[in-house]
């Protein structure tokens, strides 16, 4: 090394960047390290290659701290967590392993008719598969006889014989399986599905053969398996394969499953031996109900067909299941209720096509299913216009492939449950559902969510590449057989950005640094239907590895096939007018006809024709009407417009007063952030403001059957039928007299949320008997909160917050807010919320009232507070709201002042109670190195790290985990992060003299790097209006960018007499803050770039970070003197102490945006968290 050419250690990075390189250094030579490093600093400048002047007192600084530290180290520990000890041990001592809640892992569905087949599909050579069988009927030949099935594995370890006849009968057993495997590779290439079922009978008995632990205990199973296998080498079983395909899916995901079981039998009996359970009893009952399902099978082939009685088997399937998965769970360590799920979001049997519909579209979509080879697409993208039968067709395959025994998933999206946020669950939700279909994926799956923080992330990105990408694989490189999932209404998933990542792993971007697409694994089929929205295009539109089918090309699905499925359709749901009324099928056509293809109007027809209730009007008569009253010229979405408005003018009395009711009452149900049932809409609207509460619910909403679902039961939810009823009554040019103006209806539903809580909440609502008791012990809980908290209570208590934060101002709606935080209905609200397992969302809750009314600010600030502070401890055992979180509150804390003698029976503290909330609220870890800088997102939701590892982080500022993966892209350590105020953009500069932009939502870099600097980039900050990106250099300038296009905006400024380390740009955009390793901190005219007024002074060594206010009144700082300091903005006084704590130097400040928080990260490798006031 020459002094030409010497390593990087400028501003006390040096030696942090030498450890960085030295990729080589070994494990051994890694444990010397921190010494060696505390004696760099002594080193003669040629072997450094240092300079010397100011950085060398950074350099020595930063290298001691290091060596402090590593000697011994400060903890923050909160005295509240360890104090409660006393009052309740279940608060320090829960229950570290909670027994696994039951999960059913899903057989196959035997209530389906078994000889069920596609139209067309081309029948085996008869005489090839003969031919074939009876080559493998020589083979066995020698095989002896299957003894039958003993009466219970006791009489089986009893009956043993010595070890070699043992093993002459293990082999006897395996014969039949070698056999098959001889002769299914030749069946297998008859028909894609063959090959399918095939591959999972070869590779279940590859397995059983390969199997080393042959257990005594497991023979009884191999018995039966044998007798399987022989079953189905039988002359002509093999050769019936495509009409029986139902029967075969389900035989060989059921052998599938024992050859799992039988692999890990050994590990079946330890998790048993721990549960002390009796091995022999529970191998016993296993084996028996497996006999069970196989002789049902069977029988069920025999037959050639699935009798009543088989429904049954389903059920000892699926509790066989349960077994298993619970083993799997407990030797795996694992419990998969922690992963998100969405209940609801699954197939439904009652959607499918009617027979003899759209056998088309179907027949492509399963050939497309079973398809083999490399060059098959892996995604089906079925688009169309609302109302042409996407969904029915969406559930027709996802219950044909599940019938027929295959592992898939279904996944639905639905407009009126945005608020369920589907898009962030989508993958955890059809990872489960696919593990439970199959073994392999199950194993998988359990391998990848042993990673906690991986089960939480809402990076989907990475969910899909380890949950859902990782478990196919796996299952393809054991059986050759299709994987299939299903999305349905991907358009209603919400917004555009909602379902952007998705599209992104639907295209094959799995890595957000590349454009280089990759393709899902072969065996990975995902169907995906929605409406041709753009963005949805855009993502799908020239993607190799996608299908594309419009149901709106009539040059692919025709308008005559579309109108003759109609006809089907109409003459089922009308043919018993056939006889009384006159009715043929001319009458049905026509209606065929006037439909345009849509299903959704040929089912509106169909009910405005039944709906004869008025005197005198015959079903004839609406039919005229209908067919009279439609033009020709009418299309699409203007068709079921005109049917709507026809449905409602029919429906509901021309008469301004009924209008008026039914339009209100149908505001409440599409103003709802979730469907509500027709007893909890009542309740609600009982709580409006004027005579709004007095319309009844039930007389407005059960003539309406035909439009909404729930009409006729006061506990289902109402929601309208079909999506595009919702877009017609919000659409005003659309929907006339009959529009639903959803902003006149949001000051009622945030008073009438406010008002049920006033009614419903109540202390210790669910009767709990003791603090003793963990929630999760509480036997009947699930019970007790259905009955105390009723629907209308806890959307109330979870939504309040989102209602009156899009409600106008209002005294009488102020006063109830004001209300709810003065009375003992705070507390009621936050134990209502643990019991519902909704608390982590309280502070968000919290978040939208105080943007919303800003007087209450500081008791809303301290509600948060508590509820960060105590919510593990409320969430493990509720009482503990009473018992520990409030008398243990600072007693200058809001809640503690107002409710704490209200409580006169709860424990107090008599000595060292705290008064005020200790300054730092949480700690983040996750960066394996320094953290240089740090950022808030301006929704308060995002904490934005970059760090000495090179790489930037994304937090949840809630609940301090980690968001998706580290953005990296950088060549060098990044030293300074900012974000957008729209929150889409993050910007960094690095020690690699550049600055990149990026992109927040999916860590895409945005555009070629910004280049100019001629040393590292120190900081960076982005304008408010997101048009200027402003950095400090080394190079002791500062330079102003076009954010848009990258290049300098005039000449540097220049006037620091030392390199710049911070730089802000005020709200207004009219003044740059800059801080240097001058000590001083200047404030510069953005526009002239001169420096106005004199360098603030006062640190006492280089200043790091700066920082001003959203109101632009205060400048914070953070030096390397280990404090931060506020200033006066005007006056550039220091305002107040420093703040200190940490015990590095200070490399970033933050400002939360109601300016109530600071942020810090240092070089003791922690992020600070402070409370300004």
């Amino acid at each position: 090394m020459t002094d030409n050419n010497p390593p990087r250690k400028r501003y006390g990075l040096g030696l942090l960047q030498q450890r960085h390189s030295d990729h080589h250094i070994s494990d051994g030579e890694s444990s010397s390290r921190a010494a060696t490093e505390s004696d760099v600093s002594s080193l003669a400048p040629s072997q450094t290659g240092s300079r010397k002047g100011p950085l060398r007192k950074l350099l020595d600084k930063v290298t001691k701290s290091s060596s402090a530290r590593s000697a011994g180290r400060s903890s923050n520990t909160a005295a509240m967590s360890s104090s409660s000890s006393f009052l309740d041990p279940t608060i320090n001592e829960p229950s570290e392993h909670p027994p696994p809640p039951t999960v059913l892992m899903s057989g196959p569905n035997l209530g389906q008719d078994a000889n069920s087949r596609d139209p067309k599909v081309e029948v085996p050579d008869q005489q090839l598969v003969k031919e074939k069988i009876d080559v493998a009927s020589q083979g066995l030949a020698g095989t002896s006889p299957v003894p039958g099935a003993p009466e219970n594995i006791t009489s089986v370890i009893n009956d043993l014989q010595s070890a070699p006849d043992a093993m002459d009968t293990f082999s006897a057993m395996i014969a039949p399986l070698k056999v098959f495997n001889s002769i299914a590779s030749g069946i297998a290439d008859i028909h894609p599905y063959a090959k399918a079922v095939m591959s999972i009978f070869t590779y279940a008995a590859k397995v059983i053969i390969a199997q080393a632990d042959r257990d005594n205990a497991v023979h009884a199973l191999l018995e039966k398996l044998s007798e399987v296998y022989t079953f189905m080498n039988e002359d002509g079983r093999l050769a019936e394969i495509e009409f029986m395909q139902a029967i075969y899916g389900k035989i060989a995901r059921q052998t599938l499953e024992c050859a799992d079981f039988i692999t890990h039998y050994s590990e079946t009996k330890s998790a048993w031996g721990r549960l002390a359970k009796n091995v022999i009893a529970e191998t016993d009952a296993k084996i028996h109900d497996y006999n069970n399902v196989f002789e049902a099978l069977m029988q069920q082939f025999r037959d050639r067909a699935v009798r009543d009685t088989a429904l049954n088997v389903h059920h000892i399937d699926r509790a066989v299941d349960d077994i298993d998965v619970k083993v799997h769970r407990i030797a795996e360590d694992l419990d998969f209720k922690d992963m998100v799920y969405v209940d609801g979001a699954g197939r439904d049997t009652s959607k499918r096509c009617l027979p003899g519909t759209r056998e088309g579209i179907l027949k492509e979509i399963k050939d497309w299913v079973d398809e083999t080879g490399e060059d098959v697409k892996r995604v089906f993208w079925l688009s169309g216009t609302a109302g042409k039968g996407k969904s029915a067709i969406a559930h027709t395959i996802a219950n044909w492939f599940d019938e027929r025994g295959g592992p898939g998933a279904c996944f639905c999206f639905d407009r009126t449950r945005e608020a369920e946020q589907r898009h962030e669950k989508i993958f955890t939700t059809i990872a489960r559902d696919l593990a439970g279909r199959d073994p392999i994926m199950w194993r998988a799956l359990a391998s990848a969510a042993r990673d906690n923080e991986l089960r939480h992330t809402k990076d989907i990105a990475r969910q899909w590449k380890k949950f859902i990408l990782g478990p196919v694989d796996a299952a393809s490189q054991a059986v050759d057989a299709p994987v299939l999932i299903v999305i349905d209404a991907l358009d209603e998933s919400g917004q555009a950005r909602s379902r952007e990542q998705i599209l992104h792993m639907l295209a094959g971007s799995v890595d957000p640094f590349s454009s280089e697409t990759v393709k899902p694994p072969a065996n990975l089929r995902v169907l995906v239907t929605s409406r041709p929205l753009g963005d949805i295009q855009k993502s799908m539109k020239g993607v190799s590895h996608v299908r594309h089918v419009s149901m709106d090309d009539i040059s692919h699905v025709s308008l005559e096939s579309s109108q003759r499925d109609i006809q089907i359709y109409i003459s089922g749901r009308l043919n018993y007018l056939r006889d009384d009324e006159g009715f043929d099928d001319g009458h049905f056509k026509m209606l065929a006809h006037k439909s345009d293809g849509l299903f959704e109007w040929a089912r509106l027809a169909c009910e405005y024709i039944k709906g004869t209730d008025f005197a005198g009007v015959e079903p004839m008569d609406r039919f005229e009407d209908l067919t009279a009253g439609t033009s020709e010229s009418i299309t699409g979405a203007h068709l079921l417009d005109d049917m709507y408005t026809r449905t409602l003018t029919k429906l509901i009395p021309m008469d301004e007063k009924a209008i008026s009711r039914v339009r209100s009452v149908m505001a409440q149900i599409l103003g709802s952030f979730e469907p509500l049932s027709m007893s909890a809409l009542t309740e609600m609207r009982l709580c409006f403001l004027g005579v709004a509460g007095k319309s009844n619910v039930m007389r407005v909403i059960e003539p309406l059957g035909s439009l909404f679902s729930g009409t006729t039961d006061s506990h289902t939810p109402i929601r309208p039928l079909h999506a595009s009823f919702h877009d017609f009554l919000t659409d005003e040019s659309r929907s006339g007299k009959f529009f639903v103006d959803l902003s006149l209806v949001k000051v009622d539903l945030a008073f009438a949320s406010l008002q049920v809580m006033e009614r419903g909440l109540r202390f210790n609502i669910c009767s709990l008997e003791s603090s003793y008791l963990p929630n999760s012990a509480v036997l009947d809980l699930d019970e007790r909160v259905k009955k105390c908290i009723p629907a209308e209570l806890s959307y109330s208590c979870r939504f309040w917050g989102r209602h009156v934060r899009g409600a106008p101002f209002g005294r009488k709606l102020v006063e109830e807010v004001e209300a709810f935080f003065d009375t003992e209905r705070l507390l009621f609200w936050i134990e209502a919320l643990a019991l519902i397992e909704g608390l982590s969302g309280a502070v968000a809750t919290l978040s939208s009232v105080a943007l919303w009314l800003t007087d209450i600010s500081g008791a809303i600030r301290d509600t948060q507070r508590f509820i960060r502070t105590f919510a593990p401890a409320i969430v493990h055992s509720t009482p503990h709201l009473y018992l520990s979180a409030l008398p243990f509150a600072p007693t200058e804390c809001t809640l503690f002042k107002k409710f704490v003698a209200k409580f006169p029976g709860t424990p107090r503290v008599l000595t060292s109670h705290i008064t005020n909330w200790p300054p730092m609220e949480k700690l983040l870890q996750g960066h394996t190195d320094r953290v240089w800088s740090v950022a808030i997102s301006p929704d308060g939701t995002r904490i934005v790290s970059g760090s000495e590892d090179c790489t930037i982080r994304v937090w949840d500022a809630e609940t301090g985990r980690p968001l998706g993966t580290p953005l990296q892209g950088h060549t060098d350590q990044v030293l300074s992060v900012a974000i957008s105020l729209d929150g889409t953009r993050i910007v960094s500069g690095s020690a690699d003299k550049t600055i990149r932009v990026w992109d927040a939502e999916t860590g895409m870099a945005l555009g070629a790097p910004l280049e100019g600097h001629t040393d590292w980039v120190l900081c960076v900050a982005i304008s408010r209006d997101g048009t200027r990106i402003v950095s400090g250099s080394e190079d002791e300038t500062i330079q102003v960018w076009d954010a848009e296009t990258g290049k300098a905006l005039g000449a540097p400024l220049q006037g620091h007499t030392d390199l710049v380390v911070s730089v802000a740009i005020s709200p207004d955009g009219t003044r740059i803050v800059s801080g240097s390793e001058d000590n001083t901190i200047r404030v510069w005219d953005a526009g002239t770039g001169k420096a106005l007024g004199a360098p603030l002074q006062g640190h006492t060594d280089l200043v790091l970070s700066v920082a001003i206010s959203p109101d632009g009144t205060r400048i914070v700082s953070g030096s390397e003197d280990n404090t931060i300091r506020v200033w006066h903005a005007e006056t550039g006084k220091a305002l107040g102490s420093p703040l200190q704590g940490h015990t590095g130097c200070v490399w970033s400040v933050a400002i939360s945006p109601d300016g109530t928080r600071i942020v810090s990260g240092s070089s003791d490798k922690t992020i600070w968290v402070w409370d300004v006031e």
